[in-house]
């Protein structure tokens, strides 16, 4: 396929075929992943990202809450005019 990169007010751009969007499972309003190698532009479809909560994220990296220990961190004297 050949395209034509045109003009779109302040930016340019590229039309896609629907059905080629279609092919790679892309719809409008889309976020895509645009990377740039060997001289190329690669246009991927981004894989959709849930929001992990604070419990999920710390499992994701192979910990445990019980594994984690809080404790209050000394910042040592005000140096400046901070209010405490």
């Amino acid at each position: 396929m050949i395209a034509t990169v045109r003009n779109f007010g302040d930016s340019v751009g590229v039309q896609f075929p629907r059905s080629l969007l279609n092919n790679v499972k892309i719809s409008e309003n889309d976020d895509v992943e645009i990377v740039v190698k060997y001289n190329s532009i690669i246009i991927k479809r981004r894989e959709s990202h849930k929001h992990l909560t604070t419990k999920e994220r710390i499992v994701a990296f192979g910990n445990t809450m019980d594994e984690l220990q809080f404790s209050e961190i000394d910042w040592g004297k005000p140096q400046g005019k901070e209010i405490w």
